[in-house]
């Protein structure tokens, strides 16, 4: 009996304790559910040069801590933003990744032909691309040196599957309004390389 009474007090104290560690973990728990903010994640693939509209975007719970002023939060507007740079689904949207430029919207879609073995390997659909303009030398000619056309121009489509069979690779980018023609006027005279812009 003597030690059933001793035991019995050390018992309630375990009792009272795990008690109360059980009131504290859900507070804690509780606590840390609620920090954070609503921000805009995407909802699909978006290259640049689209212009956000309902459905691209939904709101997700997240806790950026000290990072979260560089993404888009609920009080934000992102629709009728434009996509500067290739946003992929599940992706947060960071403040750099769309403008409210509606000189982003003049852009235009141009395609071209080039040469399967010009186009950099490994290039998708979204990404920025430069692109070169190439003067092969023959007959004695004096060489040109390559030029720079464009620079980070985005990639609208790529059909890879010419590249596979080695014949002309069909790009349509995006383009400038005012530099068209810079564009299609080097595709009269040498040929054109596309070069990833990052890699």
């Amino acid at each position: 009996m003597t030690y059933k009474k001793s035991a019995s007090p050390s018992r309630t104290v375990l009792a009272i304790i795990l008690i109360a560690a059980s009131f504290l973990s859900a507070f804690f728990l509780a606590t840390f559910s609620h920090r954070g903010s609503d921000f805009w994640v995407a909802a699909n693939d978006m290259i640049p040069g689209h212009q956000v509209v309902s459905g691209d975007l939904q709101l997700q719970h997240l806790d950026l801590d000290s990072s979260a002023s560089l993404y888009l939060a609920k009080a934000d507007a992102p629709l009728g933003l434009v996509v500067v740079n290739k946003v992929v689904q599940g992706q947060i949207m960071s403040i750099q990744s769309v403008s409210s430029s509606s000189s982003r919207l003049t852009a235009s879609a141009v395609p071209i032909s080039i040469r399967a073995v010009d186009v950099a390997a490994g290039i998708e659909r979204g990404e920025n691309v430069d692109i070169y303009w190439v003067v092969d030398v023959r007959n004695g000619e004096q060489p040109v040196d390559p030029v720079l056309i464009l620079g980070g121009v985005a990639l609208l489509s790529y059909d890879q599957k010419s590249k596979n069979f080695g014949t002309d690779a069909s790009l349509t980018i995006a383009v400038e309004e005012t530099q068209v023609l810079r564009i299609l006027s080097a595709t009269t005279h040498g040929r054109l390389v596309v070069v990833r812009s990052h890699v």
